[in-house]
C-alpha cells in the first residue's frame, strides 16, 4: 500500500483543502469521498480500489469542474493502488499528466502519481534481488519492532519509549559507522526505511550526520525520498528553522498535532508531490488521528 497514507477514521469527512461549491456533479464528488473513506479505514481496501478503477474506465479522470479540487486528488490517490496493473496504472500516469496540462485535474496529483509510480519501480527493482548484508537487515528489523513496539498506543509509556531510544543510539552510531546509511542493495527498501525511522528518534546530532549521505542515497534511486523529507524537516526544526516540506508535526501540552513552520508554505503541496508525498493537510489529520498519545487532544 502507499507508504505515505497512514490509516485514519476520520479524514474522508473532513474537507481538506479548497470548497468544493457549485462542482457539476455533487453525486460523483460524494461518491469519491465515500470511496476514499472506505480505502483509509477497511481492512481490506480491495472493494474501494475495484469502484475507482470502474468509475475510471467509465469515466476517465473526474475533473476540478466536475467533482472540485479535494475530490479531484483523491480520486487520483486512490488510483496509485498497487492493486491495480502495472500497464494501467502506467496508463493514469499519462493520462493524469495530459489532464493536468490541461488544468482538468491538481497539477499536484499528476505529480505525485507520476512520482509514486517510479518509486514503486525503484523499490521493486531492489527487491528482486537478495540483499547484500541480509544480516544487517535483520539487525535493523528487530531494532525496529522493539522501536514500534513502544510506540503503540495502547500501554503507551513515555519512559519507556524514552528508554528503548537511548538504547538503540550506540547500535545504530555504530551502523552509521560501519557501513553509513544503509541503502536498498544493502539490506533492502523495508530496512533502509526503518534505519532512518531510528534515526528520526535519536538527538539532533543523528540527522545531521545521515543528512548528506541518505540524499546522495536518494538521487541514486537507493532510498525512499519521503525518509529524507522527515529527516530534512526534523534537522531544520532542530536548529529553529522552518521546515521544507511538512513532515514535521508538533504540539505543546492539550493542543492537537500541527505542522511547524513551513518555508514558502504556498508551495509546499508540490514539493510534497515532487517527493510522492500526498498534500501536506491530509498528512497533517491522518497522523493527528493515528498517533494521539504523542499529543493529547484538547479537552472542550
Amino acid at each position: 500500500m502507499i507508504l505515505i497514507l497512514v490509516l485514519a477514521s476520520s479524514l474522508a469527512l473532513q474537507s481538506s483543502g479548497p470548497a468544493n461549491h457549485q462542482v457539476a456533479d455533487a453525486s460523483l464528488a460524494a461518491r469519491i469521498e465515500a470511496l476514499f473513506h472506505a480505502f483509509l479505514t477497511a481492512d481490506d481496501d480491495t472493494a474501494p480500489i475495484a469502484e475507482a478503477r470502474r468509475i475510471y474506465d467509465e469515466r476517465g479522470l473526474p475533473s476540478i469542474a466536475q467533482v472540485g479540487d479535494e475530490a479531484s486528488y483523491k480520486f487520483v490517490v486512490l488510483l496509485v493502488s498497487e492493486k491495480l496493473p502495472l500497464d494501467l496504472r502506467t496508463q493514469i500516469a499519462s493520462k493524469a499528466n495530459e489532464a493536468a496540462a490541461r488544468h482538468e485535474i491538481p497539477s499536484d496529483a499528476a505529480t505525485f502519481y507520476t512520482v509514486r509510480l517510479r518509486l514503486e519501480k525503484l523499490q521493486d527493482a531492489a527487491k528482486a534481488h537478495p540483499p547484500l548484508d541480509p544480516a544487517l537487515r535483520d539487525e535493523v528489523g528487530r531494532m525496529f519492532k522493539v522501536d514500534q513496539a513502544v510506540r503503540q498506543q495502547q500501554g503507551f509509556d513515555a519512559k519507556k519509549m524514552a528508554e528503548v531510544d537511548r538504547q538503540n543510539a550506540a547500535p545504530l552510531q555504530a551502523i552509521l559507522d560501519k557501513y553509513g546509511v544503509p541503502t536498498y542493495s544493502m539490506v533492502g527498501p523495508e530496512a533502509a526505511a526503518e534505519f532512518i525511522t531510528m534515526i528520526q528518534h535519536q538527538p539532533a546530532q543523528f540527522r545531521q550526520e545521515v543528512l548528506p549521505t541518505l540524499k546522495a542515497n536518494v538521487d541514486a534511486g537507493q532510498a525512499d525520498p519521503q525518509s529524507y523529507a522527515g529527516a530534512y524537516d526534523r534537522s531544520q526544526r532542530d536548529l529553529g528553522k522552518p521546515q521544507l516540506y511538512g513532515q514535521q508535526l508538533e504540539c505543546k501540552a492539550r493542543e492537537t498535532m500541527h505542522e511547524a513552520p513551513i518555508e514558502d508554505e504556498p508551495h509546499v503541496n508540490q514539493r510534497r508531490a515532487e517527493l510522492g508525498l500526498i498534500r501536506v493537510e491530509l498528512y497533517a489529520r491522518i497522523t493527528a488521528e493515528m498517533m494521539p498519545q504523542f499529543c493529547p487532544p484538547s479537552q472542550p
